[in-house]
């Protein structure tokens, strides 16, 4: 059986950069259940998924965040909901999507929820024949302006997110010429070797990684929850079809609706929607 998924964080004390390494299996797996898509679309789904999540690590306690791209070239609509717990949902539609595109062009929309805050913090970001691996590594450096980038695996669903730390943040003796790019360069073959072995076991995996020279900081849950109701059914239904509930339900004793993150069916009757 598989252990549940968790995002887990490290620090590189010496060279002044954060290491978060995403175990994703699990609710990879999860999705595999849930979603129908087959073959180059899956594909796709997953990579963009096992991308996107490490992002909860600069989520604050009860911030939630939404990520939403609207590709026109190829069409295609992409929706991961997170937060600060790590419940997540996600969505992808066309559900029959089955291209894996080498380039997107679009928009994609980021939505942050802050605590205490009625108002989200949004932001734009045009995607004009990007390539599919660089939409999260462009959130980052856009959006969150972090000197961030994510590796994805390809030999397991787990990904790394590699940040440079501000001087503020590390050790005065480092040194600061090592760029990102050039620790990715350095630490690539143990990359590798963790993806190839493909560990899910929170003791092994955080021994690997002290192993490398990182300090342990600490890991969370990260799983698949929909906070769909029957209650929020109903009030959408009500407000679609306030004028139209005899046509909605045309000698019907109840109406099946279906909630397009979880796939949960829930049966709504006449009565529930006029609120008699």
């Amino acid at each position: 059986m598989l252990a549940v998924s968790r995002l887990y964080s490290f620090l590189d004390h010496k060279n002044g950069f954060n290491v978060h390494f995403l175990e994703g299996q699990k609710i990879i797996h999860d999705l595999v259940l849930l979603h129908p898509m087959k073959g180059s679309g899956f594909a796709y789904f997953r990579d963009t998924f096992l991308g996107l999540l490490p992002i909860i690590f600069f989520l604050k306690p009860g911030e939630t965040l939404g990520i939403y791209v609207d590709s026109e070239d190829p069409y295609f609509r992409l929706k991961i909901e997170t937060g600060s717990t790590g419940h997540t949902r996600t969505l992808l539609l066309p559900e029959e999507f089955n291209v894996f595109p080498m380039k997107i062009t679009g928009k994609i929309r980021i939505t942050k929820m802050v605590a205490g805050q009625n108002a989200p913090y949004t932001s734009m970001l045009d995607l004009k024949e990007i390539e599919t691996k660089d939409v999260i590594n462009q959130i980052l450096k856009d959006s969150y302006q972090t000197n961030s980038e994510v590796v994805v695996s390809e030999l397991s669903d787990q990904s790394v997110m590699i940040t440079k730390l501000p001087p503020l943040n590390t050790n005065s003796n480092i040194d600061e010429t090592v760029s990102r790019k050039e620790y990715i360069k350095k630490h690539s073959a143990f990359f590798h070797d963790v993806f190839e072995s493909a560990p899910d076991d929170i003791e092994k995996i955080v021994k690997l990684f002290e192993d490398h020279g990182l300090a342990y900081l600490g890991s969370r849950q990260i799983s698949l929850f929909c906070p769909c109701t029957k209650d929020r059914m109903v009030l959408n239904l009500r407000g679609l079809y306030s004028n139209d509930t005899d046509e909605l339900f045309a000698d019907k004793e109840f109406v099946e609706v279906k909630c397009d993150y979880c796939k949960k069916v829930y049966e709504i009757t006449k009565a529930e929607v006029i609120g008699s």
